[in-house]
């Protein structure tokens, strides 16, 4: 395995959910979709004007998916200084609610791919234990979430069990059917008719059959979608040229 495959991976994405179903739902989609088509300062104007459309958990996700692709595409020191204060400001947070503690796994995943952007890797190993013990506490809960925020919550929880299965050596047969396991779980968000689970489906798997399946055709489908769903994405455009190099 190619630890720096895993990082180059580990280093993008993002979370947030909802759908279609209400003008606070759309406006939600609205600034995800500024966001992923890399127009960070409409989607930061969109946040400022629109902020009574947002609850706080929302605008929370929404500003650190902003700040964490600003970082990722500018490379800009001012950008990474915005980007640690606010992971920072987030993980000094006191509340035991339902609602944060789902804001605190997210947190938790910027805050592994930082470290490993910052090549960090004992720093990032240690986020990466505590999401795994707060998953561990989640799943042993009845979770009151609504629909989408649990169906957030059911990505990224097969998201980790793929890559905590990367992580252990490849030729053990429990860990490939673990890792076959997930793909397949995280496959049917792809169809899902939430627009935010959707993309982060496609978006993770692309990456996966790209850089570390080894399989450019999986991975073409899915950088499709998303190039023609987000023209703006540089990263996308890219990466779907790439897989058609090597199909």
């Amino acid at each position: 395995m190619n630890i720096r495959i895993l990082i180059t991976i580990l280093i993008f994405s993002t979370a947030t959910t909802m759908g279609f179903s209400s003008p606070k739902e759309t406006a939600v989609d609205t600034v995800f979709t500024l966001i992923y088509n890399q127009q960070y300062q409409e989607a930061d104007s969109f946040l400022e004007a629109s902020g009574n459309e947002f609850d706080s958990f929302y605008t929370d996700i929404l500003k650190l998916d902003l700040y964490w692709w600003r970082f990722v595409t500018t490379r800009n020191s001012d950008d990474s200084r915005q980007l640690h204060q606010l992971l920072k400001d987030f993980s000094e947070s006191d509340n035991s609610k339902l609602d944060y503690r789902l804001k605190e796994l997210i947190t938790l995943s910027y805050r592994v791919r930082y470290e490993f952007k910052r090549f960090n890797i004992p720093g990032a190993l240690i986020f990466r234990s505590k999401i795994k013990n707060l998953l561990a506490e989640l799943n042993q809960e009845k979770l009151p979430f609504a629909e989408n925020r649990l169906k957030l919550f059911d990505l990224y929880n097969e998201l980790f069990a793929y890559f905590d299965n990367v992580i252990n050596p490849f030729f053990i047969e429990s860990k490939r059917i673990e890792r076959e396991n997930a793909l397949i779980k995280i496959g049917k968000f792809t169809h899902d008719d939430d627009l935010i689970v959707a993309t982060l489906a496609r978006y993770f798997l692309g990456r996966i059959y790209m850089s570390i399946e080894n399989d450019p055709a999986a991975a073409q489908k899915y950088f499709r979608i998303l190039s023609i769903q987000y023209p703006g994405n540089i990263h996308f455009s890219e990466y779907f040229a790439t897989c058609n190099e090597k199909v």
